[in-house]
């Protein structure tokens, strides 16, 4: 070895063995460090809203929940009660066992009310009541939250039986045990029911306050609808729907969030919808990863459409014909032919839409299902939604092909919402039917109705309880 070697070899000897000796022996893992980071940017959420931290103060008393999940496993959580919020906070952390999971998603619960329930008044409240629609924390015997469990781990776990307003104490059980928590012993004839202000940070940067709502309003990162945040939303989203199609075109249909199994079946009008929402977040983003997707998803599409004759088609679904499926299936091929400037579907569309005028009735209103063995009339009517793809199938088909036959099909289906009050009805797509009229037929009463079925949903969605039947 040459001296110049040699004399590398040695001071790079001894500037690693200096680094080693001088390396505090206490040195925090990256993992530890990750950990902290996140627990500082969500505890200075909390500290920085002046209505949590009054409602904890008016409690009398810090209960807090830490969550922590790798993006792919169920959360791990933990949960400490304390008289001050740092006490509660720091239990919380040391309990939940940083180990092995990288905490890609963290969030805090902190409650900030309560209300004491006999079991027998909870029974009678939530029996029969929507699935998923109990949106609050249980501390299960009296409320010094020994034995808490918040309304995600309740709803997630599968406890509540909503049919008949019980829990599964065997699943109940075992969350608990899961968070080292005693198991309950007997049923508890008191119950104490929490709400809780909760903050979510993924990867650390900076920390979401979730929405408070009720239903599906609950437990939300709100992204805002500025562009950057829609567009964010369409490309996480746009990506996860490609990951689930196969060769075929067909996607997966869905999960059941308990046990993660896959939901067997499959329906062709859903898929449909996500095809069209496939190219519309094409057209946002411009991934060409989804091209390929999206042309596979429509040729699946093309399959499981059916002739009644060289120029009418329609799309089937099990063993009926839906003219809700034409609807959504025409918005997908009428949207990618405008987004790719493509004509090689016409011919389909003209069929497609031929078979919603051969659904339409003499007011102007729609069959809902055939027979698809003999095209007579299985149910004339199942649900406004129907309606709304149908109409609005027809007029993409009217942008594409510019035959006023599909116009006016569209405008009879109007003017029969209109005199039927559909505005009452809380459907979507009336909506964009009458936004999509008015580009063609700007007429006074399309405006009107646009904004009364506006006005009508708003109003009802704000006096609206928990419903008491199940859906």
């Amino acid at each position: 070895m040459g001296i110049r070697k040699m004399i590398a070899a040695v001071t790079a000897a001894v500037i690693t063995a200096g680094c080693v000796l001088s390396a505090p022996a206490n040195a925090e893992s990256l993992l530890d460090r990750q950990y902290k980071q996140r627990l500082l940017t969500v505890t200075q959420a909390l500290r920085n809203d002046e209505d949590a931290m009054n409602a904890v103060s008016a409690l009398g008393k810090a209960v807090v929940f830490l969550s922590v999940s790798d993006g792919k496993s169920k959360a791990k959580v933990s949960e400490a009660s304390a008289e001050d919020i740092d006490t509660a906070v720091n239990k919380a952390f040391d309990a939940l066992n940083t180990a092995g999971t990288f905490p890609k998603w963290f969030r805090l619960d902190v409650v900030t009310s309560s209300v004491g329930y006999t079991y027998t008044k909870f029974r009678s409240s939530f029996k029969e009541a929507m699935k998923g629609s109990m949106r609050y924390g249980v501390s299960f015997g009296d409320s010094s939250f020994e034995r808490a469990l918040l309304e995600t781990q309740i709803n997630a776990g599968g406890m509540l039986d909503y049919e008949k307003g019980e829990f599964s104490w065997t699943r109940v059980n075992k969350e608990l045990a899961a968070m080292g928590k005693e198991k309950l012993s007997s049923v508890p004839k008191k119950l104490e029911l929490f709400k809780t202000k909760s903050w979510f940070t993924e990867n650390g940067c900076f920390a979401r306050k979730l929405t408070e709502g009720q239903y599906n309003d609950s437990g939300r990162r709100d992204f805002g609808t500025d562009r950057a945040s829609l567009e964010l939303l369409a490309a996480k989203s746009s990506s996860y729907l490609a990951s689930i199609c196969d060769d075929s075109g067909k996607f997966v249909y869905g999960y059941y969030p308990i046990d993660n199994e896959e939901i067997e079946g499959y329906n062709t009008l859903r898929h449909a919808g996500t095809v069209w929402n496939l190219v519309m977040q094409y057209e946002m983003t411009g991934d060409e990863r989804l091209v390929p997707v999206i042309e596979s998803g429509l040729a699946y599409l093309k399959e499981h459409i059916t002739y009644k004759n060289k120029t009418t088609a329609f799309v089937t679904d099990s063993t009926y014909l839906n003219v809700g499926g034409n609807g959504l299936a025409l918005l997908a091929y009428c949207t990618y032919s405008v987004t790719f400037g493509s004509a090689k579907y016409n011919s389909l569309i003209r069929a497609l839409a031929n078979g919603i005028i051969y659904m339409q009735k003499y007011d102007g209103s729609f069959t809902h299902l055939l027979y698809a063995k003999n095209y007579k009339t299985a149910r004339d009517y199942v649900v406004v939604y129907y309606d709304g793809e149908a109409s609005y199938g027809l007029l993409k088909a009217y942008e594409v092909l510019g035959q006023e036959k599909y116009l006016n099909a569209a405008r009879r289906a109007a003017d029969c919402f209109i005199a039927k009050n559909y505005e009452t009805l809380n459907s979507h797509w009336i909506a964009y039917l009458f936004n999509e009229l008015t580009k063609y037929l700007p007429e006074e009463k399309y405006f009107e109705f646009g904004l009364k079925n506006v006005m009508e949903n708003c109003t009802e969605r704000t006096r609206a309880g928990i419903p008491r039947t199940r859906r």
